[in-house]
């Protein structure tokens, strides 16, 4: 996770349901999270959560009164109807097989679920449970019709469950669903589901069976955008050699290492429809004539000499007119780089290239990035700043080039 969760949830209303499952634990870590992002937390517990945990341990936390029935005040807004009205986004979590099924079947037997049956606020589900009840097609069944409803869901994860067997049905992790909640706050008109290809890292061309040309791209910058444009709503292919941050399972990931693998998936992933390409990855410029045999022995020779030739240049290739492409130009040469941007858009026919200059302050494998966007007809400088907050000002720059 790369994106800072206080540009997503500072002084938004977030209200949390949980019911009656061992993970209950695990939201303390979340509500935290959330906390320190300065959002404003509210927390409804069900009868059967109680008897997992104190209300105390949430308070402590939200520093609001738990809402359950020893709680209810109608002389206050700490009741069902009260806390509904409240949030701008409810997240059910744990949500156990009892309660799902109630909420699809629009029962509202408790406090959570009268809570949720009053709102109106979009609605997040994270279940947890025993692998067969995860499977059981009751409960298949229940979820699909909440997905129907506009329910959102966040899919359990394998793990060794508190059964004491190893199987599908844990809760998410918390990144899981901090992203989740992200998205939701989130989505973007422009972006939400568009076609989007991301490639990253850098092209690696053998020169033998362990040996290969490459470079120092972190693969960072390309990440950050990945994860940026799928908050925003784009339906997002990362193609990259290198992956260095866990990315959302919403986000589709193809390992590469050539520069002509990187075409090829390009090609396969952008098929006959409109498409933004992100050219970040660092392409090779040149790459071996030959590729040796095996393993290149350092006692056969006193000089090794490795004869290359040009690579693929994979923007100027890619004529689809389904495929809109933004190119991506590290540069050294402070002078003339945004010269070199400028041919680059004009001859490589890109909506935009983002040009970034190489500094001391700004190295490969940084956390931060400084960039300077080139259209035909716009500029716009981005000063250092996260790898995170570079990529949405990216996405948005884009955007205004495209409406």
């Amino acid at each position: 996770m790369l994106f800072d969760p206080s540009d997503f949830f500072k002084n938004k209303n977030i209200l949390v349901g949980i019911s009656g499952s061992i993970a209950i634990y695990k939201i303390l870590d979340l509500l935290s999270t959330l906390k320190k992002a300065q959002a404003n937390l509210r927390v409804i517990m069900s009868e059967e959560s109680l008897k997992f945990i104190t209300p105390l341990c949430f308070e402590a936390i939200t520093h609001t009164r738990v809402l359950c029935t020893q709680t209810e005040d109608w002389s206050s807004d700490c009741n069902h109807i009260g806390y509904a009205q409240w949030a701008d986004i409810f997240l059910i979590a744990p949500a156990t097989a009892n309660t799902i099924a109630k909420i699809a079947n629009g029962i509202a037997d408790n406090i959570l679920l009268s809570t949720i049956l009053a709102s109106s606020a979009p609605k997040i589900l994270a279940p947890a449970m025993n692998t067969q009840m995860l499977l059981a097609q009751s409960t298949k069944n229940n979820i699909k019709k909440l997905q129907d409803l506009n329910f959102t869901l966040i899919p359990t994860r394998q793990s060794l469950l508190a059964c004491d067997t190893f199987g599908d049905g844990a809760l998410a992790e918390t990144s899981d669903i901090l992203l989740t909640l992200a998205k939701n706050l989130s989505q973007n008109p422009f972006w939400k589901d568009k076609n989007v290809i991301i490639t990253g890292g850098g092209s690696k061309e053998n020169i033998d069976s362990v040996r290969c040309l490459s470079n120092h791209s972190s693969g960072l910058q390309a990440s950050a955008l990945a994860e940026a444009l799928d908050i925003l709503g784009a339906k997002v292919t990362f193609i990259s050699s290198t992956f260095p941050t866990t990315l959302s399972n919403s986000i589709i990931k193809i390992p590469v290492k050539s520069a002509e693998d990187y075409h090829q998936k390009i090609l396969e992933s952008a098929k006959d429809i409109p498409t933004y390409l992100f050219m970040a990855a660092a392409i090779a410029d040149f790459k071996p004539k030959t590729i040796y045999q095996g393993k290149i022995k350092k006692n056969n020779h006193t000089n090794l000499i490795v004869e290359c030739i040009p690579n693929i240049d994979i923007l100027k290739n890619i004529t689809q007119k389904n495929i809109i492409k933004i190119g991506f130009k590290a540069e050294s040469d402070e002078k003339n780089a945004k010269n070199y941007a400028t041919s680059m858009l004009e001859n490589k026919k890109c909506l935009c290239v983002c040009l970034n200059i190489l500094t001391k302050d700004n190295t490969f494998g940084s956390q931060n990035n400084q960039m300077t966007l080139i259209s035909q007809n716009k500029t716009k400088t981005l000063s250092l700043d996260t790898k995170s907050h570079i990529a949405f000002k990216i996405a948005e720059f884009i955007a205004t080039l495209s409406q």
